[in-house]
């Protein structure tokens, strides 16, 4: 099975929040940020309030602190969204739209691009991720190949050839950037 590509910077971009959003390092990021940040707020409001006898500012520093925990989701996955999409353009311009062929043999992985050729031994296969337009084959060092589904013809056999390399199929195709 041979599967010829080129990547897009939606491709990468795709990837990078998938990653993200699996990455427990930035989960922890997001979760201290969305609960300290109020804390510190009502905090500050009522050590104000107390020392000017000022029930005001202390509501108004209260009420930010439960807007920013109310809002913090949404300014979350809108500021990430936009770090990785700079991140995307700045680290992947040479790879954008540059051809890509997968061939597979009966033990391994060829993956070819403008730069450079390699051979994975199907054994180096770690997971097959299928999201809502596509697959990610993670590898055994923690790199991955990204593959478009628009670009497999026949997807079932696809997924077939994956993992019967080894690697254990993971199905997120209900997956979405949050």
């Amino acid at each position: 099975m041979n599967i010829n590509y080129q990547l897009t910077n939606s491709d990468f971009l795709a990837y990078q929040l998938y990653t993200s959003s699996k990455s427990e390092l930035h989960k922890k990021r997001r979760f201290r940020s969305r609960i300290i940040i109020p804390i510190i707020y009502i905090l500050f409001g009522l050590y104000l309030a107390n020392k000017n006898e000022d029930n005001g500012i202390g509501i108004l520093f209260a009420g930010i602190g439960i807007l920013w925990f109310a809002f913090y989701p949404m300014y979350a996955k809108w500021r990430y969204k936009r770090h990785f999409t700079k991140h995307v353009e700045e680290n992947y311009k040479n790879r954008i739209n540059k051809p890509v062929e997968i061939d597979f043999d009966e033990n391994s992985v060829n993956a070819k691009d403008f730069t450079s050729e390699s051979k994975i031994n199907g054994t180096e296969l770690k997971e097959l991720i299928e999201t809502k337009d596509h697959f990610f084959i993670k590898l055994a060092t923690d790199l991955s190949l990204i593959v478009p589904k628009h670009s497999i013809q026949d997807q079932m056999e696809f997924k077939k050839r994956v993992i019967g390399l080894g690697a254990e199929y993971v199905d997120e195709r209900n997956w979405e950037w949050k």
